[in-house]
């Protein structure tokens, strides 16, 4: 597993942000906009939601497999090696976005009103 996605104990980088999320779903929710927004279909949040969800869960995988490779069960190493990169891979992928939609943010809040 990724180091830099380990944050204390077994709580990841997925897990607060997935966390964070379902607080912004709760606060939509009971705004008035949401009810007409909810017959379009998923929202970005859905999508950043999902994401999320795959990344904390190939993290999982990818530590599963580095357990398993530690204590002699039969797992190949290149499987294990595959997955660790494919973990990190969406990780970095996950911060990416995450500097952008901040970034995006930062803009919006510096344009004069």
């Amino acid at each position: 597993m990724n180091k830099m996605a380990k944050v204390s104990g077994n709580i990841t980088f997925g897990d607060r942000m997935l966390g964070s999320i379902a607080d912004i779903k709760s606060q939509k929710k009971s705004s008035h906009l949401s009810k007409s927004q909810s017959k379009e279909g998923p929202s970005f949040l859905d999508y950043l939601e999902q994401g999320i969800k795959d990344t904390n869960a190939m993290q999982k995988m990818a530590e599963t497999k580095a357990k398993d490779l530690a204590t002699g069960k039969k797992v190949n190493l290149h499987e294990t090696m595959l997955s660790s990169s494919y973990a990190e891979l969406s990780f970095k992928l996950m911060v990416q976005m995450r500097n952008k939609a901040l970034e995006a943010y930062q803009e919006v809040m510096r344009m004069p009103v």
